[in-house]
């Protein structure tokens, strides 16, 4: 078992250190496998994700992991350009809910998209995507400088797809760290452009779809 501080968060936790805290994440492995996410507020499971294998019975599963908290059921795994693509459908006393995500995450195990559909249309209700740049060269000033490791830029979208608002992780624009869509691209100029990345690299980021990367 892991344990982590929040859900974006990859700050490692021992036991006795979450069970202090109340609020944490438990990941629970079978096999060299994730099997099982767990989120406990003020001491209580609160949700959690379980990843389903094919000889499983999502029934079964459903009712030993208990109809008081919502679940995501993370199925049909699949490689596509080596990234790894989950289906997630969301349960609560046994019922699916209205909206289905898809969560890619890259060779490093980072997840880098989770878009979220209607159950019905199949239409867009949100999204987020995650361009990691930490540890890369600064592109400008001392050549030697590199980004802190944990450098991101969350690309949060909204209903039919559009691009909502941008949070960067630090202060790499401008003293703010979340910006409408806008406002991003008058503050980042021609940034993408300076740390290498080609035009599909560019449109993925700031696109819901495609979900999965065509680099």
């Amino acid at each position: 078992m892991i344990f982590f501080t929040n859900p974006y968060d990859e700050e490692l936790l021992t036991e006795e250190e979450a069970l202090k805290l109340g609020n944490y994440r438990k990941h629970i492995w079978i096999n060299n496998a994730l099997k099982k996410e767990e989120t406990y507020r003020e001491h209580k499971l609160w949700d959690g994700v379980y990843y389903l294998s094919p000889e499983e019975n999502l029934t079964e599963v459903l009712a030993a992991l208990g109809t008081h908290q919502k679940w995501g059921i993370k199925d049909n795994k699949q490689t596509v350009n080596d990234y790894t693509v989950w289906d997630c459908k969301f349960y609560h006393h046994f019922e699916q809910g209205p909206t289905y995500s898809k969560n890619v995450s890259d060779a490093e195990g980072f997840n880098i998209a989770i878009i979220t559909y209607d159950s019905v249309t199949h239409q867009v209700k949100s999204g987020l995507k995650i361009y990691k740049f930490g540890g890369q060269p600064i592109p400008w000033g001392d050549p030697e400088a590199v980004f802190d490791e944990d450098s991101e830029i969350f690309f949060r979208f909204g209903e039919d797809g559009e691009l909502d608002a941008v949070h960067v992780t630090d202060f790499l624009f401008s003293n703010d760290f979340t910006y409408t869509a806008a406002q991003f691209f008058r503050a980042a100029g021609n940034f993408f452009q300076e740390m290498g990345l080609s035009d599909d690299e560019i449109y993925y980021y700031t696109h819901a779809e495609p979900v999965v990367p065509n680099f």
